[in-house]
C-alpha cells in the first residue's frame, strides 16, 4: 500500500474505486465499505484509493473537545486495518482551518476527480464531507454523470439489533462494556502507549505491572476496572491483565494503566512501547481488606485471562 501525506505524492493513477472519510473507530460498517471497495477495484482491474485525514477533523472543528478523550482509532491503527483490506493507495490528508474551509464540489473536482479519476465511489450510510458537510450522496450522484464515475451507498450495519456507530462504541468504552464495543469494531479494541518507571508494588505481591502512559492523549480509556487483554511487543503477542484505575487497595491517589504479562521471560520494558489488546472485562476496581486479599483475587483474575480465547 502507497500512503501519501500530500496531493503532490500520489502516483500517477489511471482509474480507481474510491472512498473518503475520517473513519474514527473503523467498525463493522466502514469494514463493509472497504469490502465493497476492494470488489470494485478487483472488478475493473483499477486502484483501491482512501482518503482519510489527520488529525480528526474534530480537533479543528469542535474545540470544546481538545481537552477530551473521544478517538477510537490512531492514525497507525487505521492504516494497518486499510493495508490488511487491500487498500492500494492510501492519502491521509494533513486537517486545517484551510482544508476545513473548502467547498465539497472543489475537493471533488480538483482531488478526487484531478487525482484518482475514479469509476466507483464508495461512500456510507451517513456521509459528508467539504465546508458545512455539504458533499453527500446527493452532491456526488449530481456530479456522477459528468465525471463518469458511480456512486455505491453501504447502510448501516447492525449488531445484534443495535445500529453500529461510532457514538455506540464510545458508550461501550465508556460504560464497562469492551464486549459490545469488540462486536462494534470487528476487532478488538486497541490503546498503543510508552512503559513508564512505576513504583513496584506489583513486584512484591507476585504480580510485577507495567505502568503504560497512552501515546494518544485524545484516545479514549476504557472504563475502570480489571481486564483480560493481550500485550503486542516488538511483533510477540503475551497473555496479561490490565488494571484500570486508582489501585485503592494500597490507597493510590492518581488513576493508572497497569498490566501484568504472562511471560516466563524478563522484560525490560521502560521506555518502550507496547500495544494493549482489551479481550474481555472481568470485574470493577475494588478495596481489599488486605495485601492477602488482593492477592487471591488476582490469582483468580490471572486464571480468568488465561481461559479467554
Amino acid at each position: 500500500m502507497v500512503v501519501c501525506n500530500r496531493v503532490n505524492d500520489i502516483p500517477k493513477i489511471d482509474q480507481s474505486a474510491l472512498t473518503i472519510g475520517s473513519f474514527d473507530g473503523i467498525h463493522c460498517g466502514h469494514l463493509e465499505i472497504l469490502k465493497k471497495l476492494e470488489v470494485l477495484s478487483s472488478e475493473n482491474k483499477s486502484t483501491s484509493v482512501v482518503i482519510t485525514f489527520d488529525p480528526h477533523p474534530k480537533t479543528i472543528l469542535r474545540s470544546d473537545l481538545l481537552e477530551d478523550k473521544f478517538l477510537i482509532t490512531t492514525l497507525d491503527k487505521k492504516i494497518e486495518i486499510f493495508e490488511l483490506h487491500g487498500v492500494d493507495c492510501l492519502l491521509v490528508l494533513p486537517f486545517d482551518e484551510k482544508l476545513a474551509n473548502i467547498e465539497a464540489k472543489i475537493f471533488l473536482e480538483n482531488i478526487i476527480v484531478k487525482y484518482f479519476n475514479p469509476h466507483d465511489i464508495v461512500v456510507g450510510y451517513d456521509h459528508h464531507f467539504g465546508h458545512n458537510r455539504t458533499g453527500d450522496i446527493n452532491l456526488l450522484e449530481s456530479y456522477s454523470e459528468s465525471y463518469a464515475f458511480t456512486v455505491h451507498q453501504v447502510e448501516q450495519i447492525g449488531v445484534d439489533g443495535i445500529p453500529v456507530s461510532s457514538s455506540e462504541i464510545r458508550n461501550a468504552l465508556t460504560s464497562e462494556n469492551i464486549h459490545d464495543a469488540n462486536l462494534f469494531l470487528g476487532w478488538n479494541y486497541e490503546l498503543k502507549g510508552i512503559v513508564e518507571k512505576g513504583e513496584g508494588l506489583g513486584k512484591t505481591i507476585g504480580f510485577p505491572t507495567a505502568n503504560v502512559r497512552p501515546i494518544e492523549l485524545h484516545q479514549i480509556i476504557p472504563s475502570n476496572g480489571v481486564y483480560g487483554v493481550d500485550v503486542a511487543i516488538n511483533g510477540e503477542e503475551f497473555s496479561g491483565m490490565c488494571n484500570i484505575g486508582n489501585r485503592p487497595t494500597v490507597n493510590g491517589s492518581d488513576d493508572r494503566i497497569e498490566v501484568n504479562i504472562f511471560s516466563n521471560e524478563s522484560l525490560n520494558l521502560y521506555s518502550k512501547e507496547i500495544t494493549l489488546i482489551f479481550k474481555e472485562y472481568l470485574r470493577s476496581e475494588k478495596k481489599f481488606s488486605s495485601i492477602d486479599e488482593l492477592k487471591a483475587q488476582l490469582k483468580i483474575d490471572k486464571k480468568r485471562c488465561l481461559e479467554i480465547n
